[in-house]
């Protein structure tokens, strides 16, 4: 029986590595010290963590930094998705929306203006308002979690970008 287990999970493990599976890990970045230029909010916050968490240096001043992190205020939107037949609410649309460039030392572009719009749906039933007032803030922080992986995955592109402008 034991042995029956341990060929299981080792089958198990040999089938994950063999179809490429890891662990995501951290972003790697290419640059060693940033300025983000944004709005006080929780997406800088987790921006500025995630940073120093890949033992990038924050400067406190743009001037100090190789890179400039510049993120708009990000916009929150709620939409009539659907109506039932009664004329109530039956379905609402979420939207996030954030703009972001990096910039190098020198101010030059290295990653030109980009949005960052994300859209989540959901039910909505009057019966249940506490909880779906806790779904819809769920969603939105989940909105928010996946912007900032989207930040940091265009992060690692930054110097490339720069260089492909400089090689044109």
């Amino acid at each position: 029986m034991r042995l029956n287990t341990l060929l299981s999970f080792a089958l198990a493990a040999a089938l994950l590595t063999g179809c490429g599976f890891k662990l995501r890990g951290q972003v790697e970045l290419p640059f060693s010290s940033a300025y983000v230029d944004a709005p006080s909010n929780s997406l800088t916050e987790q921006l500025k963590r995630s940073l120093r968490t890949s033992n990038k240096t924050l400067a406190t001043k743009r001037e100090a930094a190789e890179v400039t992190i510049k993120l708009s205020a990000p916009s929150r939107g709620k939409n009539i998705l659907s109506l039932s037949g009664a004329g109530r609410v039956a379905e609402y649309r979420l939207e996030y929306k954030v703009n972001m460039t990096v910039l190098d030392a020198e101010g030059k572009e290295l990653l030109p203006t980009s949005e960052i719009f994300l859209v989540r749906d959901f039910t909505y039933d009057d019966t249940q308002l506490l909880a779906k007032e806790n779904e819809e803030t769920t969603l939105f922080q989940n909105m928010e979690q996946d912007a900032l992986r989207t930040i940091l995955i265009r992060l690692r592109f930054a110097k490339a970008a720069g260089a492909a402008k400089v090689q044109e």
